[in-house]
């Protein structure tokens, strides 16, 4: 066995884990012999190693449980390790440092709002949603800024008002724009070092796993849970977990927590539960959905199985390799637009990046296609240069993966040819007979919305969003020669009259799926009779996400992950122990 109670490094964090192996055995669960013998045995096992495992090994040490954490990567830190570190925590104790109410019903009926605006109803007493919808709603606010509080008053992260970098101010949300939300920004934390300087990714998980070590918690990394065990009455009372072949049993006294990843990695997961194929991801390589057969064998319900934390991604780049260093969170320029395959815009190009990358998903009936499968990146000579360098504008116009062409026609004939050479991994997607007219038309409408500062067909530069986060994700270079934009519209900006014109091939991909096992307000997995489970929690991207797809700003992935993280600790903590045979 590998125990890494050893302190983990930035090395740890920053090296990846080769992609985990389906092939070690059926995932799943199996029955409690009689007298079983655990080679360990503790109060509650944790499975995986990123916020929210951490978290909930923290919390359930410092409540005086016995902990062992399982990794099945070689490394740990989970994909939270290579993200951004932010946490999105309505009524956090930097919004009351300033004064300002993040009042709970208000935060509910913003939250359902975005999660489920085809119920939504504000004069239901659950705001249109099922009571346990709601109540998962409930559960995130009311524990949200708590767990923060108590992480830190445990000396397990440091944490302070995440700002946007080019602004210098409080994180506009990623849906400011409707009454419901009347805190519009400032609910998001970071992570920040001993002298104040915020981190990323790295720095949060660094600081979670130095708590990790300093409790003498065992991580045992490179071993992967394949089942979970049931005693007789159905209560889960471990696991067994496979080691370069061998297997360890493990026994949980009281529960087993999983807080482990979604499935975007598992190509066969990916064909069943997306509408359309996820061709490339930021997670981890070990993101292979293990909790979905895991749980789903010892009794689980399954739960937004087609759910994603989506962005657009550079096709030319997953071509070579799916598992990205980044995806299109914020595309750059303004005289850029987005067009499909007929040459018409689709969407708000700066919108956020998970709900942008639902018009990819879009079906036409009349036609039986999806016709934004791929979307292509349009912009001028003035952008290519203004911004170059600007991900995932090249710091060289021409340079990969930008395709040039001479006018909108030629870029168009590029385009095409592009699209024959790679037909073969895009289900033959081919542009458009019409698509340069089209293209052309598109353009001119565009120039005139830029002109006039207002956005007709999409509302590109209405909301704060667009507006607030252009400047952090789309600077102009300092040294460029081209004059900053003096349209109405910040985010809007005319193409030129003459090429060079450029475009990117981009396509949906995500951040992480968020679908899997169902569990309730208590983080307590539940069964097909919305039942718990017993001795069985789940938190993170592997479970069916509380907020069903919605991303309520910066930091919502693990804002969730490290307070359901939390909720399962204590009410693990709750639990009747189990005999010592389980």
């Amino acid at each position: 066995m590998s125990d890494s109670s050893k302190p983990v490094s930035r090395r740890d964090l920053l090296t990846g884990a080769a992609a985990a192996t389906l092939g070690a055995g059926a995932l799943g669960a199996c029955q409690a012999s009689p007298g079983r013998q655990w080679d360990q045995a503790v109060d509650i096992v944790v499975v995986g190693s990123g916020a929210a495992a951490a978290t909930a090994a923290v919390i359930a040490s410092d409540n005086g449980d016995s902990v062992l954490m399982l990794e099945k990567a070689s490394t740990v830190g989970g994909t939270a390790a290579k993200s951004a570190g932010v946490l999105w925590v309505p009524d956090n104790f930097t919004l009351r440092e300033r004064g300002i109410e993040d009042l709970r019903d208000d935060c509910l009926r913003y939250m359902a709002r975005f999660a489920y605006p085809e119920r939504y109803d504000v004069n239901s007493p659950t705001l249109g949603v099922s009571p346990g919808e709601f109540s998962l709603l409930e559960a995130f606010y009311d524990n949200a800024s708590p767990a923060m509080d108590r992480l830190r008053d445990a000396g397990a992260l440091n944490l302070a008002e995440w700002r946007m970098f080019a602004l210098d101010r409080p994180a506009t949300d990623y849906l400011d724009n409707v009454p419901e939300n009347k805190v519009p920004a400032g609910r998001a934390l970071g992570p920040v070092d001993a002298e104040g300087k915020m981190g990323l990714g790295t720095l949060l998980m660094e600081q979670l796993h130095a708590a990790i070590n300093a409790r003498d918690i065992p991580v045992l990394t490179g071993h992967r849970v394949v089942r979970v065990v049931l005693n007789g009455d159905g209560r889960v009372v471990g696991v067994e977990a496979d080691k370069d072949g061998a297997i360890l049993s493990v026994g949980a006294r009281k529960a087993v927590i999983f807080g482990t990843g979604g499935y975007v990695h598992n190509p066969e997961f990916i064909s069943k539960y997306q509408r359309t194929a996820l061709v490339g991801a930021c997670a981890k390589p070990d993101s292979t959905g293990d909790f979905i057969n895991i749980g789903g064998a010892a009794g689980a319900r399954l739960g937004n199985l087609s759910c994603a934390w989506r962005s657009q991604v550079v096709l030319d780049e997953v071509l070579v390799n799916r598992v990205l260093g980044a995806g299109v969170f914020y595309p750059p320029g303004d005289s850029m637009l987005q067009v499909n395959r007929y040459g018409m815009r689709a969407v708000n190009e700066h919108r956020n990046y998970n709900d942008r990358t639902e018009i990819h998903s879009v079906y036409n009936p009349s036609r039986a296609e999806f016709p934004n499968q791929l979307m292509f990146m349009v912009y001028d000579q003035r952008t290519a240069e203004a911004f170059a360098g600007v991900y995932p504008i090249p710091s060289k116009p021409a340079d990969a993966p930008a395709i040039a062409g001479d006018s909108l026609a030629d870029l168009a004939d590029k385009l095409d040819a592009r699209l024959a050479e790679i037909a073969d991994q895009t289900g033959g997607l081919r542009l458009d007979p019409a698509f340069a007219d089209k293209l052309a038309t598109t353009v001119a409408r565009f120039n005139g919305f830029a002109q006039a500062g207002r956005d007709d067909d999409f509302r590109r530069g209405e909301a704060a969003y667009d507006t607030e986060w252009h400047p952090v994700f789309s600077p102009m270079r300092a040294d460029t020669d081209w004059p900053a934009n003096d349209s109405p519209n910040i985010t809007m900006h005319p193409l030129r009259d003459e090429g060079p014109y450029y475009a990117i091939i981009l396509a949906a991909g995500a951040l992480d799926t968020c679908g899997g096992p169902v569990i309730d307000a208590k983080a307590r997995v539940l069964d097909t009779q919305d039942q718990p489970i017993p001795g069985l929690y789940g938190a993170g991207n592997c479970i069916a996400s509380p907020s069903r797809e919605a991303y309520y700003g910066a930091g919502h992935t693990l804002g969730h992950a490290v307070t359901f993280g939390y909720i399962a600790a204590n009410a693990a903590h709750d639990e009747t122990p189990a005999g010592a045979d389980a």
